[in-house]
């Protein structure tokens, strides 16, 4: 299922877009209006958390970016060595016969 770095970067970057997004949601609503959060001691060290955990997502993110990147180049640059023509010369399904 995710056997190349292509794949799994793409999936990595979904699940930090989703990180992203809700640990923003969380670190406004925070800000803004902690009333509607119930159970939290100290609404300020929440808030650093989510703004914290949501640059660990970006970082993922960022990452993840990069490994899509290079997968690209890495499929694009063997995609131009297979159009050289590059290929395995005789029959590829038979074995050579024996000089004996």
């Amino acid at each position: 299922m995710c056997g190349d770095l292509g794949t799994t970067s793409r999936i990595c970057a979904m699940y930090s877009f989703t990180g992203i997004l809700f640990t923003l949601f969380v670190g406004v609503l925070l800000q803004t209006q902690p009333m509607f959060i119930t159970g939290l001691d100290d609404t300020e060290d929440a808030k650093e958390n989510a703004f914290g955990a949501m640059g660990m997502f970006l970082a993922t993110f960022g990452l993840s970016i990069f490994g899509i990147m290079r997968a690209k180049d890495d499929r694009e640059e063997l995609e131009s060595t297979v159009d050289m023509g590059y290929q395995l010369s005789g029959n590829v399904g038979e074995f050579p016969s024996s000089r004996y």
